[in-house]
């Protein structure tokens, strides 16, 4: 009884910063309930817009500082019997997650967004839910992070009550309510197969090795359903598109980054706890993803839609580095999510800025855009290429290292399927190339309906935009501190 209060206490000290990050949760919510009885209207969005963003912002960097100094975790650490699991591998996600909350608050704080109170609330909900899925190492775990990532989000998703919202809530909602079911029926076969909900432990795969390998097989795939539903990959993407082009564009910057990153976390653990071959499985994902992503975006003229269907290709790449089954591999595919982050947050901080212009997302109203005002239209050819995978941005550098991985892997294993996957997705890097440079096309070479004026966008907004692009080329030139830091993990 001793041992297990020292060690429930033991647990507790060490999740300081998340124990820390819920109350912080607390007092956003009790600011919000209180700034409700203010009369007056401006007082009550200043207070929202200012106040509990410090707050915000203050558990974030807290967080971040007690991360990094957490180095004596270097081979894990087990806490509350089991159910979670922290390493560096752990802590490097979550700031991952942090800097992307962070750039999103900055988001909606520079371009402008009203959103109500309860936003701020949710949102951190959202974030801890995704901490404790970076953590997990129990299926049970797993499934209640999960389903508190998902609430949260189908929350956000509607919180602006317009029809649209409530069309694209639905559709989220039903196909989140369907994963989840498959995920917990693969769960549950998994277990009766194990005995355990433990998919890290070496009984897992032992015991699942005993067990034909085809429902060995359909087990796990049931159970990443709902890993796949949060990764926005085939089959349970259809709800992607809808949900981009309807949701306030900060939430969908977050969404698009955050819950894949956690998830690719939990991919990485299971998959190389496993004791059969799921290759077949994963590489007709990674080719449906990349395939159906990529040939539905290139007849898209809305950007956030856009953008919803290369978010599904870029899923599938984002899962390229695992089907190698190589160390390679598994940094290719952190080094994949780090660099995305950067990209995709500048991508949506780009089309909402060119939405202050012309108040519309559609292609058509980006017309000469890039003549008006030249320091966007140079941005939007770097995130674009940057996008597709090619030199000199960080896109470039991490579709090389998942393909490189990937040959690597063909090579010592002499699989088809992988010389298959890295022949189509050479390919559809090719066809990306179409419909990423549709944006910055009609920004420069189509001739805007009214004469050219001159659209400035304020110094604040440029000097954040400025900073994604800064990464974006800079992790190009020197990737090598990014990846020196992925391979200590």
């Amino acid at each position: 009884m001793l041992e297990k209060l020292t060690h429930i206490l033991f647990s507790t000290r060490v999740l300081l910063p998340d124990l820390i990050f819920g109350l912080v949760f607390l007092v956003v919510v009790a600011t919000i309930s209180f700034s409700k009885k203010l009369d007056n209207e401006s007082i009550y969005n200043l207070f929202n817009a200012l106040i509990i963003s410090i707050l915000i912002s203050i558990g974030f960097v807290f967080y971040s500082f007690l991360g990094f100094f957490r180095q004596y975790f270097e081979s894990g650490s087990t806490l509350f019997g089991e159910l979670i699991y922290l390493d560096n591998k752990s802590i490097f996600f979550k700031l991952l997650i942090t800097i992307s909350a962070v750039a999103v608050l900055l988001h909606v704080w520079i371009v402008g967004y009203k959103v109500l109170g309860e936003f701020y609330a949710i949102f951190v909900a959202l974030i801890l839910g995704l901490f404790i899925m970076t953590m997990t190492t129990n299926l049970l775990m797993l499934y209640v992070s999960i389903e508190m990532v998902s609430i949260c989000s189908y929350i956000l998703v509607v919180i602006n009550k317009g029809k649209p919202n409530a069309e694209a809530g639905i559709k989220y909602l039903l196909f989140g309510a369907t994963s989840s079911a498959i995920m917990l029926y693969g769960i549950s076969l998994l277990y009766g197969m194990t005995g355990t909900l433990n998919f890290v432990g070496q009984e897992f795969a032992t015991f699942l090795g005993q067990n034909p390998v085809w429902v060995a097989n359909v087990a796990i795939f049931m159970t990443i359903g709902g890993l796949l539903f949060k990764l926005s990959a085939v089959p349970f993407h259809s709800w992607t598109p809808d949900v981009y082009e309807a949701t306030p564009t900060p939430v969908v910057a977050f969404l698009s980054i955050a819950p894949k990153a956690a998830v690719l976390l939990v991919l990485i653990r299971l998959f190389s706890s496993l004791s059969i071959d799921f290759r077949l499985i994963i590489a007709v994902i990674i080719l449906a993803s990349i395939t159906i992503g990529n040939l539905s975006a290139l007849w898209q003229t809305n950007t956030k839609r856009m953008l919803g269907y290369s978010t599904i290709a870029h899923a599938g790449f984002m899962l390229v580095g695992l089907l190698a089954t190589n160390s390679l591999g598994i940094q290719a595919t952190i080094f994949y999510i780090a660099s995305y982050l950067f990209i995709t947050l500048a991508a949506f901080l780009l089309v909402d800025l060119l939405a202050l212009k012309t108040e519309s997302y559609e292609l058509e109203s980006l017309k000469g855009l890039g003549q008006e005002n030249i320091f966007l239209g140079l941005a939007a050819v770097i995130i674009m290429i940057a996008l597709v995978g090619l030199p000199p941005t960080v896109g470039f550098t991490a579709k090389l290292l998942i393909f490189t991985a990937l040959w690597e892997g063909y090579q010592t294993s002499g699989s088809s399927i992988l010389i298959v996957v890295l022949l189509f997705g050479l390919i559809n890097t090719a066809i990306s190339i179409f419909y990423y440079l549709k944006i910055p096309f009609y920004m420069i070479f189509k001739e805007a309906k009214i004469g050219v004026k001159f659209y400035d966008v304020g110094i604040f907004r440029k000097a954040f935009l400025l900073l994604f692009l800064f990464f974006i080329i800079y992790l190009f030139l020197n990737p090598d501190r990014l990846m020196g830091m992925i391979g200590k993990l």
